[in-house]
């Protein structure tokens, strides 16, 4: 990790600037930057099981009620993943061409997209939230429980946005060691906080399901704080300084046209997840409960992926900028071969020990029937969905973020929801029908994931998108 810069008076702050992305070893490279992106990662995750683990001593009911808002509240995280893609690969770019003050611009215009999109979050907030649960299915318990946990998350939307959108910057300019150092206090606060206000232990109110949006509210916040100090007076990669208070609206426009196909594949994830969950519904609470414990399962295990897949796409964002391309498609494959042999003992986990595994949040019989059934087929298909995780977001970095929206669009709503459909309705599979469909989606889209990126038509891609940059 090398220094720009002088901290002599009236001269620029150092600026920490990591060299071993594009030289040097590609396995040491690629292993320094995907560890504390991994942690991180898990570590973001963490808080989500956190929150199931405690409301899930409340009762199935609760856990239906997290499970159904959390679906919905991935339209936050589709606005917020869309923002972060954008500056993750333009941050990537101009790191990668040393030009760091336009690496400062796009951390600055990531700030002023993350308050308009959530002032849209906070007016859904505050008028929307019963609609949008009972046009999903929720019952009126599910509904009563579920509404304050959305309220609170959507009104306080832009902590979550900046808190996403100011780790991702870091990490595309290199950096994944200041990011973990957050996560780990800003889980650690969430943790301790959620019994409390989840119970209302000692002078905290008990707000059930809400308590836990609270809590990841104020921890979340706490690391903004933290991050934004880090910007104006640490040193970091990326800086906040006066010259670039600007509003830059070509700027804005670039990233929201790499982001917008980041958000775009998100809705697209989210829709079949949301069509999925009618059918879900259709079974039941209990059905919904096991539905929402498994999918969380899931979304642990993938959160390797996405720290791995993230420190993918910085090596291929930055390498593809310095002029290596044959570096960056190596860093593709390795990326999803070590990915490989990480997955494969969670499969093998999951296959075997389903039932334990789903009890250790919620012990209603039901429940763990169900949630033990999906989670072995969930285990069946984790290689697959590895290749499409870590390929797709290595390609993401290179501006292409056009082909993995069309594969989500293809392979979840083109083929997931009819099938799973059909042999619910139609051939009278029950809720195996929902399970079969999604491991159909997910086969094929890693399928196909490798064949594209084979064709090496994301680095033809990138030049386009290149061109556009320093237009």
């Amino acid at each position: 990790m090398a220094y720009r810069g002088k901290r002599d008076m009236g001269k620029p702050r150092p600026r920490k600037i990591n060299n071993s992305i594009t030289e040097g070893g590609l396995r040491s490279s690629l292993w320094k930057l995907a560890m504390p992106m991994m942690l991180g990662a898990l570590l973001q995750d963490l808080f989500t099981l956190a929150d199931l683990f405690f409301v899930g001593r409340l009762g199935h009911v609760q856990v239906a009620a997290l499970s159904i808002a959390g679906a919905i509240i991935t339209v936050i995280m589709m606005a917020a993943i869309g923002i972060s893609a954008g500056t993750t690969a333009l941050i990537a770019h101009f790191i990668g061409k040393k030009d760091y003050n336009s690496a400062d611009n796009v951390l600055f215009q990531t700030v002023v997209v993350s308050v308009i999109c959530s002032l849209v979050m906070a007016l859904i907030g505050l008028f929307g939230t019963n609609g949008l649960l009972r046009l999903f299915g929720a019952s009126p318990d599910v509904v009563s429980a579920a509404s304050e946990y959305l309220k609170i998350s959507f009104i306080w939307s832009i902590v979550i946005f900046l808190f996403i959108a100011f780790n991702q910057a870091l990490r595309g300019s290199g950096d994944a060691i200041t990011p973990l150092k957050i996560l780990v206090l800003t889980n650690v606060i969430n943790i301790a906080l959620d019994p409390l206000l989840i119970f209302g232990l000692g002078f905290f109110p008990r707000m059930e399901v809400a308590g836990s949006a609270l809590a990841t509210i104020i921890s979340r916040a706490i690391g903004v704080v933290i991050l934004l100090r880090h910007f104006l007076f640490g040193h970091s990669s990326l800086h906040f300084h006066k010259s670039i208070f600007k509003l830059k609206l070509v700027l804005i426009g670039r990233m929201v046209k790499i982001g917008f196909f980041a958000s775009f594949e998100v809705l697209l994830r989210q829709l079949s997840l949301l069509l999925l969950l009618r059918l879900v519904t259709s079974f039941g609470t209990a059905c919904l409960a096991a539905y929402g414990i498994a999918i969380r399962l899931r979304m642990a295990v993938m959160m390797l992926g996405f720290g791995l897949g993230t420190a993918c796409s910085v090596l291929i964002g930055q390498n593809m900028g310095a002029g290596r391309p044959d570096r960056a498609t190596q860093a593709g494959w390795s990326a999803s071969k070590y990915y490989e042999l990480i997955i494969a003992p969670f499969a093998i986990l999951f296959f075997i020990f389903s039932p334990q595994i789903i009890g250790l949040f919620n012990n209603n019989p039901e429940v763990l029937d169900i949630g033990s059934n999906f989670l072995r087929f969930i285990a069946v298909t984790l290689p697959f969905l590895a290749l499409a995780l870590i390929l797709g977001r290595g390609i993401s970095g290179a501006g292409d973020t056009i082909t993995p929206a069309k594969m989500t669009g293809i392979f979840h709503l083109g083929l997931r929801i009819p099938l799973a459909y059909a042999l619910v309705l139609i051939f009278g599979l029950g809720n195996n029908g929902i399970w079969l469909g999604i491991n159909a989606s997910d086969i094929c889209q890693g399928l196909a994931m490798v064949w594209y990126f084979k064709t090496r038509s994301w680095q033809r891609r990138y030049h386009q998108h290149r061109a556009i940059l320093e237009s």
